[in-house]
Order: C-alpha cells, then sequence, then structure tokens
C-alpha cells in the first residue's frame, strides 16, 4: 500500500529515518513536493504509521490522472472520480473532500472541491458532511496532475494531546522532534531549552526520551511558564521536566558547565521590537551558552533572522557552524542552525 506523508518542508530526512527505524520501509520525495513523502508498507504495518512523530498527516494514495489547468480541468475531476472505485466509501455514510492546489489554474481549490464531491454524491449515493465524515477524501491538483488520496489520520498527528495553554510563537511537534534529532541526543545528556516557552521541546523530549535524559526549561517570561507547567502537566510528563524562571541572557548565573544540549525556539523579534534589541539578545545568549555548555555540546537553534543570527556566531569565536538548513512553518522559513563548540 502506498501512503503519503506530510511534514515540515525542510525535515524530510527526519522523516526517512523514522520511517526506516519504526516501520522498515523507505521513502522517496512526492514529485518532487516540499514536505511530502511517499512511502510503500504492508497494509498490517498500517498502524505503525500512528506512531511517527515527524508528520502530520497520513494519507493512502489512490491514484493519480491528467487534467487541463483551464476551466475543462474541473471536468477532467468530475469525470475520473466517476470512474474510480473507492472502496472506503462503500460502508461510509458521509465524506467530504479536501484540496490543495500547487501551480497556475483557472479554477480554484474550492471548484476542485464541489466537483469532485459532485461525482461521488453521483456515483455512491453518499452525504456530504464537512464535520463529521466518515471518510475524507484527499483532492490535489498539482500542475497538470491531480492526485486522489483517502486521509488516514482524522487529526494531525502533532496535536499529541489537549494544550491548555497555546504559546503565540511556538512550533509544532514535528518540527521540535526534527530539531531533537539533530541535536544527536544520547542517554544520559542533560538537555537545555533556556527559550521554552509553551514547552513543546521539552515535551517532546520527554515523550521520546522517557527518564533516559534530564530535561531542562527556562523562560523570563512567568506567565509562559505558567503556561508551559500545565501543558507539561496535560501531557503527562511533569516528572521528567524540570523548569525555572531565568534570564537567556545570563545563563552562566543558573546553570554550571553542565548542559550537553541545547535545543530552543527564540524570539523572531516580534515581541521585542527593535531589530537592535534583539541582536544584544542574541549575542548575550550565544556568549552566556558557551559558558555553560559542555565541551563536546552541541546546540540546536531556529531562527528567522538568519543573516544578522549567523554573523554574530561567527563573532563570538565561539561556535562553528556545522550545519544549517531552510525549513518552512506556519508561512516562514526560519534556518535551523547546528552549533559546536570551538
Amino acid at each position: 500500500m502506498k501512503i503519503l506523508l506530510t511534514t515540515n518542508p525542510g525535515i524530510e530526512d527526519i522523516v526517512e529515518k523514522e520511517v526506516g527505524e519504526k516501520i522498515g520501509a523507505s521513502v522517496s520525495s512526492f514529485h518532487n513536493l516540499p514536505g511530502k513523502l511517499i512511502t510503500e508498507i504492508d497494509e498490517k504495518e498500517i498502524g505503525k504509521i500512528f506512531s511517527l512523530r515527524s508528520i502530520y498527516h497520513a494519507i493512502k494514495y489512490v491514484t493519480m490522472f491528467e487534467i487541463k489547468t483551464s476551466d475543462e480541468g474541473l471536468s477532467d475531476i468530475y469525470r475520473n472520480l466517476k470512474e474510480i472505485e473507492i472502496e472506503e466509501l462503500d460502508n461510509a455514510n458521509t465524506f467530504r473532500v479536501t484540496s490543495q492546489r500547487i501551480g497556475e489554474h483557472s479554477f480554484t481549490s474550492i471548484q476542485v472541491q464541489k466537483y469532485a464531491g459532485q461525482a461521488i454524491v453521483e456515483k455512491y449515493g453518499k452525504k456530504v458532511d464537512l464535520e463529521n465524515f466518515d471518510v475524507n477524501i484527499i483532492c490535489d491538483v498539482i500542475g497538470s496532475k491531480c492526485y486522489i488520496g483517502i486521509q488516514l489520520t482524522r487529526e494531525s498527528l502533532h496535536k499529541r494531546f489537549e494544550r491548555p495553554f497555546n504559546h503565540p510563537a511556538a512550533i509544532k511537534a514535528p518540527l521540535a522532534y526534527g530539531m531533537l534529532r539533530m541535536a544527536d541526543i544520547r542517554d544520559g545528556d542533560t538537555l537545555l531549552d533556556p527559550f521554552c516557552g509553551g514547552g513543546t521541546i521539552l515535551i517532546e523530549a520527554a515523550q521520546i526520551w522517557d527518564g533516559k535524559i534530564k530535561i531542562l526549561g527556562s523562560d523570563i517570561n512567568s506567565r509562559f511558564l505558567k503556561g508551559a507547567c500545565e501543558n507539561i502537566k496535560a501531557a503527562g510528563v511533569e516528572g521528567y521536566v524540570f523548569l525555572k524562571t531565568a534570564d537567556a541572557r545570563r545563563l552562566d548565573e543558573y546553570y554550571g558547565r553542565e548542559i550537553d544540549k541545547i535545543v530552543t525556539n527564540p524570539p523572531y523579534g516580534v515581541r521585542l521590537g527593535r531589530e537592535r534589541n534583539l541582536k544584544e539578545l542574541y549575542w548575550s545568549f550565544l556568549n552566556t551558552a558557551y559558558r555553560i555548555m559542555k565541551p563536546d555540546g552541541r546546540m540546536v537553534i531556529i531562527n528567522l533572522k538568519a543573516t544578522s543570527f549567523r554573523s554574530l556566531i561567527l563573532k563570538t569565536k565561539k561556535f562553528k557552524i556545522v550545519h544549517e538548513r531552510v525549513v518552512e512553518t506556519g508561512g516562514l522559513y526560519p534556518h535551523v542552525f547546528i552549533l559546536e563548540l570551538i
């Protein structure tokens, strides 16, 4: 069975590793589309898909067909869907169609959904229900190709638990997982997130390593720290994460040279305002982080101000950039830096 997997563009290699480890299957790019991968697994292994931490959705691949990019493309979609057999609809009462459209077309995604939905209603006699659906049919249009699939994940897999507190600039769990994997964390390590916000990175680490590492988190904002406590408790990992109020510009006042790994998502500047304040924060953070990290330590940090942040890293003469990549999250394209001490 062919399964399409979705993730943050930029961490496809993390998905490849996780699928190999947990399912023993290989993955490949889905028509070179960022954040989309395809794998082929035995139907008996489907349950393992839902244990993947690096993906958002899993979609059973049904078929692909060519369409016109003009208005006639809608008729192509309607006609092809009338001919395709979708076995999941046989015992279903309701369905919905969702569509993503990439490229230049004379029609919208809403029109794609309408024409596809009409074909299914006429062929199967099923009712459309956008909320309480039994089957979610994916009808994605990419250039002159239309891909049909059945979404296997009812909700996005990044929703690990009900979060009592939502941080305004939080990254989602799959990206946090990817950053943690980049940190090359080993059993017995001490991990710190000094800009912990709502605790996403800390919770992800606690759920992955299950007591095998020491997990520390801090933030200067007491409201965020309180929210992180609530989220950590809701996730059931309160015994594995240790929090404190701390200024990331003066970490050596709170920690000794005890940190193996730092994985963090610092402010991008929306809350700080002026660019100068942001540079001052990053500069102070990098210098104090150096003083608390072990000689073989590693830092993974995501930052939207890539050019200025890169120059600050080099200016410190304390860290080397061993890897840098661009990822997509929430319509933004920050860089993830992997740093090691010089």
